[in-house]
């Protein structure tokens, strides 16, 4: 991959995705986003933007283990068409983006990686910034929101909490994969880190979606699912545990949009983590929907409840 590559001339597999959702959220070539690159560490990063100048809010949107930014670009292009700008980064290997040691990528790096957009995007405009996480990606916008301090909103379809053992058994296709597989990373790393397998292996990607041709598009697409990932980048996702504990954290509100009939992520183990956060928070179960929700019933209980959130968020930030 390099930085010639772009979405919106020359990778056009996302194309495929459209006729899933509804007709004002495909993206087309009246829609397209925006595409820039941000280098930092060694590492370059993809970036779609949904730009609003006049917004009052800016959305980072974070993908999951079988996404990519462009993936999520319908759901940007809703928002957009609200007024909220949007920015949704491939993360590396994910999408376009890559780093020149793909080996040193690991779980932390992500964040960081998040936390710089953070930064510069804050230096762009200073608009505030909300996180919106999915799949995977709502636990990562946790954990970027607490080594940030600097987050006015967190939005998460699940919350995976990889300290707790059911939950990694839960993303792996069986117990002997996660917790014989994980003996072996954590036992091995010399040996086992730099080894790179595919995504679909080493999770329940079947279950992404409740639909069957999305979910096999979804899964052979090569900067998606399809991606295959150094070990390293596992073993740190895996053993990530929480900086601030959810009991701790009071750092900005917080809406769950969680999946009705979800059997990759079920909303029971997303719940406990959701329950014990301290700060200010709401939870909105999407009916019909499933982990990647395109189902019109879900769809609509989910902009409504962003919406208000936003609306919210914006009403305090007047008056601070």
């Amino acid at each position: 991959m390099n930085k010639d590559s772009s979405y919106n001339q020359s990778v056009t597999y996302w194309k495929q995705y459209q006729k899933f959702f509804p007709d004002d959220m495909q993206i087309n070539e009246a829609h397209l986003p925006a595409e820039e690159w941000m280098t930092w560490n060694h590492a370059h990063i993809h970036l779609d933007r949904m730009p609003a100048p006049a917004a009052p809010l800016k959305i980072i949107f974070i993908h999951g283990a079988g996404g990519n930014g462009r993936l999520l670009a319908p759901y940007a292009r809703m928002l957009q068409s609200y007024g909220y700008e949007v920015v949704s980064p491939d993360l590396p290997p994910y999408g376009l983006s890559y780093a020149d040691s793909a080996e040193s990528i690991d779980y932390q790096f992500w964040i960081d990686i998040l936390n710089e957009l953070i930064e510069q995007e804050l230096r762009r405009d200073g608009k505030p910034i909300i996180l919106l996480g999915s799949s995977i990606g709502g636990m990562l916008a946790y954990h970027t929101a607490v080594q940030s301090k600097r987050v006015k909103g967190l939005i998460a379809t699940t919350f995976v909490d990889t300290s707790d053992p059911k939950v990694r058994d839960q993303l792996a296709p069986n117990k002997l994969i996660s917790r014989l597989g994980g003996w072996c990373m954590n036992q091995f790393p010399a040996l086992l880190d730099s080894l790179q397998i595919s995504v679909n292996r080493v999770s329940r990607m079947k279950w992404i979606t409740n639909n069957a041709e999305l979910t096999r598009l979804i899964m052979n697409d090569p900067h998606a699912a399809g991606t295959r990932i150094p070990l390293r980048l596992l073993r740190t996702f895996l053993n990530m545990k929480p900086v601030l504990e959810p009991q701790q954290f009071d750092l900005c509100p917080v809406l769950l949009v969680h999946p009705q009939l979800d059997p990759m992520t079920p909303y029971c183990f997303s719940k406990p983590f959701y329950d014990h956060l301290k700060s200010r928070k709401e939870s909105v179960i999407l009916e019909g929907a499933g982990h990647f929700p395109i189902e019109q019933q879900g769809l609509e209980q989910m902009i409504a409840a962003v919406l208000a959130f936003l609306r919210t968020v914006e009403e305090e930030l007047q008056l601070t």
